[in-house]
Formats: structure tokens, sequence, C-alpha cells
């Protein structure tokens, strides 16, 4: 008897099922694009214990009648292809008939559906993939509820995470879906309590203020561009507005929410140089003609492949380059913290400065009694090379400073010692505003932000007061305390359990990567001093929170080497 055999039905259901649904904000994602397709006009969204124990969606879009209902479920059945050659011009967001299938294989679904003017639906209950039961019921749109999501795949289910984490997920794979369909309202209530409401907008614009709030659109700029078969908009970061991750990224393909690294190059090819470790936010949103666009590459429908995909690049490019060059003119970056001149206003009590390729150093000074540290008065005397690396001595030989990783290590210690960081009111209490997921992730970990110093509550739908926050961080210079907020409820996303001592470490880890001395600024030699002073009581002074060295040693013996004195 043969070794290969032909796995049985309800096998092959759940491995189908896995490719398709990983964890229940795909669930979601499958069946609100259902309804889009459905040509709904607002889609009501619930969920319970992050999905696990419910997903409802309801919608009002056209509704199917009994045969196509009961049709529906079985795998590969579908109203949106009927022959290879249209799998070339895909214009709909599902096609493959797989969602419902997928969905009820790991779950028991309920369906409830009738037609437009129909009077009376039919309704469906399945579990396990298998129907077990219909009978008529009074229906409009479609409502399809799944509970005990992934009840008969234990080992997908054992690797989902808390409720929290699912639940961010979801709201981020809806917030998605909202941003490419302006003109389609959407509700979220999550475990009985409203998260989301974005009535119907005009376009995309009003969609991104609808989710992010008015002050973020303000620091967006438009760009478009036409061409034949295609036409795109792009909103990008106006000069000197950037952040810390590329969490705030989109790409957006015929109304399909799709990962494309090229088209995030075009934005970076096309701004002004940016600060290291800077990120600018866009949203690309791309109509093209479907026949040039192969959106079944990948099983989640997450990428997608173009026909001529240098010509998009080109217009992506071009389009932000021309919206950015009438903004600003000159080209140069407006950071606060990087902008022109930066460092020229800053004042410097070092000894010497390295400034387009010459050292300079005080007059009658010798540089090697510098760095050998001496030149009296207890102060530690150092050369700035660049606009971030410091060189020094110990007495045992020469020192490469990174000025942004000692501080962190600083900033970031003292924040999970609570040492050092009294905390401070704000005169006038910020407000923020944040995205549906970034708000439930912040005051879902209101207690961890209050022991870091930050203390945060709720000022009415969409944003958060701000009043307090470590005094360290209110002393020296303007802060983007809306990109500190939202990059801090991005690391809370990203893990979304409860407050333990290793999500408190990444939460701190971010907020010292904001506060600490960039490049541009020039540390003066008592600054310089206090920064190594408190450089040497940290427990890891030799690494920043990310892993990345503070400092390199250069021993006597190593340069004796490099110079073959040896």
């Amino acid at each position: 008897m043969g070794k290969i055999k032909v796995l049985a039905p309800e096998v092959t259901d759940r491995l189908r099922a896995g490719e398709v649904i990983e964890r229940p904000s795909g669930a979601v994602k499958e069946l609100v694009e259902n309804s889009l397709d459905a040509g709904a006009s607002h889609i009501r969204v619930e969920v319970r214990k992050g999905g696990r124990a419910l997903i409802s969606v309801l919608d009002d879009g056209e509704g199917m009648g009994p045969e196509d209902a009961v049709l529906s479920i079985e795998r590969h059945a579908t109203s949106k292809i009927s022959s290879g050659e249209d799998l070339s011009g895909i214009t709909t967001l599902g096609f493959r008939g797989e969602a419902l299938p997928s969905i009820a294989a790991v779950s028991e679904l309920v369906l409830q559906t009738a037609p437009a003017g129909a009077s009376a639906g039919l309704r469906i209950e399945a579990r396990a993939g298998r129907v077990i039961g219909s009978r008529p019921a009074p229906a409009r749109g479609t409502t399809v509820e799944v509970r005990e999501l992934f009840f008969n795949t234990p080992a997908r289910r054992k690797f989902l995470k808390s409720d929290a984490a699912e639940n961010l997920r979801i709201i981020s794979a809806l917030t998605r879906q909202a941003l490419c369909h302006p003109g389609t309202g959407f509700t979220l209530h999550v475990d009985g309590q409203m998260c989301m409401e974005l009535h119907p907008a005009r376009d995309e614009r009003e969609r991104i203020m609808q989710v992010y709030g008015g002050k973020f659109l303000e620091g967006l700029l438009e760009a478009a561009a036409d061409e034949e078969g295609v036409s795109l908009k792009v909103f990008f970061s106006r000069d000197g507005i950037w952040r810390a991750t590329r969490s705030h990224q989109f790409v957006f393909v015929n109304g399909r929410p799709v990962r494309d690294p090229g088209l995030g190059h075009a934005v970076y090819s096309a701004l002004a140089a940016l600060p290291p470790g800077r990120h600018p936010v866009f949203f690309i949103f791309i109509e093209a003609d479907p026949r040039t666009v192969d959106v079944n590459v990948h099983p989640q429908k997450e990428e997608v492949r173009f026909a001529d995909k240098d010509r998009l690049y080109r217009l992506v490019r071009g389009a932000v380059r021309q919206a950015g060059r009438m903004e600003n003119p000159s080209g140069k970056p407006l950071s606060p913290d990087y902008g022109p001149g930066a460092a020229e206003n800053s004042v410097s009590e070092g000894p010497s400065v390295y400034s387009g390729g010459q050292a300079s150093y005080p007059e009658g000074a010798n540089p090697l009694d510098l760095l050998a540290g001496n030149s009296g008065g207890g102060k530690r005397p150092f050369i700035r090379l660049g606009e971030m690396f410091y060189a020094y001595s110990d007495g045992q030989g020469l020192i490469l400073l990174d000025q942004h990783a000692a501080h962190e290590r600083v900033m970031y210690e003292k924040l999970l010692k609570n040492v050092g960081l009294a905390p401070g009111q704000f005169l006038f209490p910020l407000c923020i505003e944040l995205s549906p997921g970034e708000m439930q992730a912040v005051l879902g970990h209101r207690h961890l932000l209050l022991e870091l110093g930050l203390e945060v509550e709720e000022f009415g739908a969409g944003s958060m007061i701000l009043r307090s926050a470590p005094e360290e961080f209110l002393k020296k210079g303007a802060l983007d305390w809306a990109s500190l907020i939202a990059d801090t409820a991005l690391g809370l996303m990203e893990d979304g359990g409860a407050d333990t001592p290793e999500l408190k470490k990444k939460v701190a880890a971010r907020l010292a990567c904001h506060r600490s001395v960039r490049g541009a600024e020039v540390l003066g030699e008592a600054e310089f001093s206090r920064l190594l002073d408190d450089l040497e009581r940290c427990e890891d002074p030799e690494h920043c929170p990310h892993g990345r060295p503070t400092r390199v040693r250069l021993g006597h013996e190593e340069l004796k080497r490099m110079f073959r004195r040896r």
C-alpha cells in the first residue's frame, strides 16, 4: 500500500481556511470586502473577545436570494467571475469564492440575507463548514455572524494573541478599508463599546480627516497625476513633519489596501533629504485599468503585480516632487531638529567642532592635549566629528561616541527607574487627535504610561488630553507631541497585551528616542561631560535600547596595530 493518501474533505477545508483566514482580523477584512462588493453604503461591525467569541458584519447592500445564499457557502462558488479570462480584469474585492466557506470551515456561522425589495430572506446556520439548518427570516441586506472562530483548529486558536491585541488588529484592518472607501460609512463596536463611527465622506481627504483629525490633515500635502489608464492621489508629509516609524504609510490600488515597498520608495526619493531615522507619512491612492493589475498573487490579496510598475513609480515620484517644490521651493527640510541653520544657531562651549572637512581649535590649543584631557578645569574635552559623533580620550585610547545612541540609553534607564525625571505639568493640557486604533491602545495602557510620566485621558471622539510628561521632555526645545504619542501607540498596538515589564521597556525605548539629542544639536563642554557621567551610571552604557553601540573604543595597542607600530 502506498504512502500517499488523499486527505479527507474536512481536513482540506481547514487547511484552505488557514491560507485565507489567519486570525480574526482576516475574517473581518473578507466579510467587509463582500459587503463593499454588494454596494453597501454603511457597514456595521461588532466583535467580542478579540473576535474569538463573535464577529458580526451587517450591511445594507443588495443582499442575496435563497439560491445564491445557499451556494455562497460552497467553496469556489462566486458571482464575480465565470471564466479564466475574467482573472485578467478583476473589478471586485472578492472573487475567489473562498471567504465565506473558509470562515465557515473554522467557526459556527450564521448568514441572514435578502435581496432588495424581498418580503423575507433566508437564515442559514453552518458549523465547521457544514450546513446544519436553514429557515425563512426577515432581513434587509446581509448579516454574517461568526462565533467561536477556530474552535476546531486549536493550534491556530492557541497562537492568537490577547483579546486587546486582536482587537487592535481588527481596528487596523477596518481603518484601512475605510480609508480607501470614503463613500461608505463604517461603525465598529468592540465588546459592546463604540470604537469607530465614520459617516460617508466626500473624498479621500475628508476620510483621512475623519480617521486622524484635522491637525493631522494640516500636516499633509496633496499631489495628483493622470495618464491614460491610471490616476492617482498622494497625501504626504509637509517638510519637517516626520515620524519615527513607517506606521502611517499606506498604498491603495483600486480600492484595495496593499503592501508595495517600491511605491513607498518613490515617495522617499521625491522628498528632500530626510533626517536619519525619520520617515514621512503618506497615503497613495491609485486607480488603474484592472487589466494592468494582477490581484491574484497573494492568499490574503495583500499584494498586487503591475504590468508597468516603472510607470507608476515615475508618476508617484513626479507628483510628490512637484507638489513638494510648490510648497518649499528651496527644497531644504524645515524640521526644527534638522532644519537648515539648526547647528549654527546652537551655542557650543566645546573646544572644537569638525565642520566642512576641517577641524577648528581654540587659539593656541594642541588637539592631542585636548583629546588626552589635558585642558584643565576637570571637564571632558572632545572633538565633534560631523553631525553625530564625538571623539575623546579616557587616557587609555581613543573613544568615538554616538551622541544620540548615548542619550537614548540615559533617557531609557531614567524612564524605567523613574530617576531624575520629575513630572511636569503642561500649562495648557494638549489635545491630540488619534486614529481609533491608536486611541484604543493608549487608553488601554493608561497605567503603564503614567508609570513612564505620561498622564492621558479621553477627550471626546478621536482625541485625548495629555496633561503631564517627564519634566526633562518639557525643558529643551519643541517636541512633536502628536508624533510621540502616535509612535507610542504603535508600540502598544504591536504588542497589545497586558502591562508587562517587557512592554514597558519597549515603550520606554520609543519615548527615549523622541527626547534624545539629534544629530544637528551641538553639545557644549558641560553638556558633554554630563552626558558621559550619566552614561557611566547606566546598567548597560555600551548599547542604546535598540542594541546599537553607544561608543567604540580604540585602545593604544589597537592604534599601534593600525599604524603598523608592532
